[in-house]
């Protein structure tokens, strides 16, 4: 998709997880096309949701792989939490039918797809509203799925040798970023993440308003950190609907050539 859309750089940041093998595919269907090996972190921050990318990330640090494997058991732990709630609703899978038949098995996205599928029509304003009424009865929060510090994540990814970058910081008219509770991040939020060594900003997102991605990229410039866009493309779904990649197109043209640049003054 990445290379038939005209790009000329690549880089998959899916969540919590970053292999070799999945590297190495990457690289191969890249061919000549640069490639940013990548991965989305979930952290918290105020005991509220945030997501970091990590870019350029050496996919063999052991630091990292740890990591990779305490977020897999806790999004298994709290996703058979849920199922069990589920299939007391008449839910007729387990954790075995949500396995991926690729690298990595988000396992609570899986379930989500899954029941979104055969108990609510792909219903998604009901399927999240059930999922957020059962998490209240079992007294989960959705920071809950990943309970780590965005400074121990902004660390980790610096172990690994990538640059931080802060993924969609607003969202403020996001229905489901609301309801999901992330945070909603403002100055002193951004001027004590780069206190922890923050690289860069997502300023550019679907979900930021115009007045959003000014206020982000204006405080990307007085911090002088790098300034980044993403499609938060997730594939063509039944659920989470189709591709953004390609019809999200305010990106920047010298996006990559920045991005390798900062990471080159930082570990090269």
């Amino acid at each position: 998709m990445i290379r038939e859309l005209g790009y000329q750089a690549a880089t998959i940041t899916d969540h919590d997880f970053i292999s070799p093998e999945m590297v190495q595919r990457a690289r191969r269907a890249a061919g000549e096309m640069p490639y940013i090996p990548a991965a989305e972190f979930s952290a918290c921050y105020r005991q509220q949701t945030v997501h970091v990318l990590g870019y350029f990330l050496d996919e063999r640090s052991p630091i990292l792989q740890a990591h990779i494997l305490r977020a897999q058991d806790a999004d298994r732990e709290i996703t058979a939490q849920l199922l069990h709630a589920l299939q007391k609703r008449g839910a007729h899978f387990d954790m075995e039918d949500l396995r991926s038949s690729s690298l990595h098995t988000f396992y609570s996205m899986q379930l989500v797809k899954r029941a979104a599928a055969e108990l609510f029509e792909n219903d998604p304003p009901r399927t999240l509203e059930v999922f957020m009424e059962i998490q209240n009865d079992l007294g989960i929060l959705y920071v809950d799925y990943a309970p780590w510090q965005v400074q121990d994540i902004i660390e980790l990814i610096h172990s690994a040798h990538g640059i931080a970058v802060l993924a969609h910081p607003g969202g403020e008219n996001d229905a489901v970023m609301r309801k999901l509770d992330f945070f909603l991040h403002d100055r002193a939020a951004i001027r004590q993440y780069v206190a922890w060594g923050l690289d860069g900003i997502e300023t550019r997102c679907p979900v930021h308003s115009p007045q959003e991605t000014k206020f982000y990229e204006e405080l990307a410039s007085e911090f002088q950190l790098l300034t980044t866009a993403g499609s938060d493309c997730h594939g063509d779904d039944d659920y989470l609907g189709a591709a953004l990649m390609g019809k999200f197109t305010d990106l920047f043209q010298d996006g990559y050539e920045r991005m390798f640049n900062r990471w080159e003054e930082l570990f090269a």
